[in-house]
């Protein structure tokens, strides 16, 4: 006979799966080296905080880590992801890792560290390219998501993943890229294995009545875009799976009114507060940068929603 486990002893086990964590304050030098920096997307406070990381990170490395790198999921030469897995994995949950860059750039190097923290904890960790703006617009980086995932049904349990039990996680611009596909049923593969997504730091959610960024969101989105079908808080409707929505301390005010619009949308949506949480001390930057130091306060946060999803996930098949 199978015993199906509440609720509430599912979420119990999950907290009781992590280990304590390390805060911010356990990385003191990085602390006030932040706090100069400002919260404004400024060339010091981003190329600050990235020199800062780089430091503390200089010497990380795959070691214990199965890895497959450059993987093609799909026909641009942007089209190329990379999995990292413990050795022995099987049939492990698996995140797909979607970076920023504000639409034009950016590069699955940049989260590594990323993917070897949540490796290193029991989980097969993918990080993914995209193409960039302009010469790809709106929606190419959610079709990407999604090209990305049907790889992944296709080959996760090569590398020790469950393709049934993947969370999409998308920082900044890849959180948009996320959103766009988890809510608009129109870019969804059926079959996929998403049983829920994490929006860190959503920049462009509600894209009406602003002007977009010249360098950046419009050349994602275009010059003559209908505002309203881009907007992400319009869509939430679409599919209605877990969502966990992040945010740094010290954002700049931008994304602080967007994030705030997402959680609003999903509240509305589903009658209460999506699972929210925030990483102290941090900025738009080293809100994923920090993963990898002695900090791992905001990584159990991701982790825990990871293991509940798949826990359920598992319950209910």
């Amino acid at each position: 006979m199978t015993t199906r486990l509440s609720l509430p002893v599912l979420m119990l086990a999950a907290v009781l799966a992590l280990p304590a964590s390390a805060q911010i304050t356990d990385t003191p030098e990085a602390l006030a080296a932040l706090q100069g920096l400002g919260r404004e997307m400024s060339r010091e406070m981003v190329g600050g905080t990235m020199k800062l990381y780089g430091q503390m990170l200089a010497g990380a490395d795959d070691a214990g880590l199965a890895v497959a790198a450059d993987q093609p999921y799909g026909p641009d030469p942007r089209n190329l992801l990379d999995l990292r897995a413990p050795e022995g994995a099987a049939a492990l949950p698996v995140v797909l890792l979607v970076h920023g860059g504000g639409f034009v750039r950016g590069d699955k190097g940049e989260i590594v560290n990323m993917a070897r923290w949540f490796a290193r904890q029991g989980v097969v960790a993918v990080t993914m390219n995209y193409r960039l703006a302009p010469a790809a617009q709106w929606p190419a980086g959610a079709e990407d998501v999604g090209a990305a995932l049907g790889w992944l049904s296709a080959h996760a349990a090569e590398h020790g993943g469950d393709p049934s039990k993947i969370v999409v996680i998308g920082d900044s611009a890849g959180a948009m890229h996320v959103a766009d596909y988890v809510f608009r049923e129109e870019l969804q593969h059926a079959g996929d294995g998403v049983i829920g997504a994490v929006l860190i730091s959503p920049p462009v959610a509600d894209l009406r009545g602003r002007d977009l960024d010249p360098e950046r969101d419009l050349l994602y989105y275009g010059a003559e875009g209908d505002r309203a079908a881009q907007s992400v808080v319009g869509a939430v409707a679409g599919r209605e799976i877990p969502v966990m929505i992040a945010y740094a301390q010290n954002e700049p005010d931008v994304i602080i009114d967007q994030t705030r619009r997402i959680i609003e949308a999903l509240a509305e949506r589903d009658g209460r507060l999506p699972l929210i949480v925030s990483a102290p001390g941090h900025n738009h930057i080293s809100i994923v940068s920090h993963f990898g130091t002695a900090d791992d306060t905001f990584g159990r946060d991701l982790l825990g929603f990871v293991t509940l999803q798949a826990l359920l996930a598992g319950q209910e098949g």
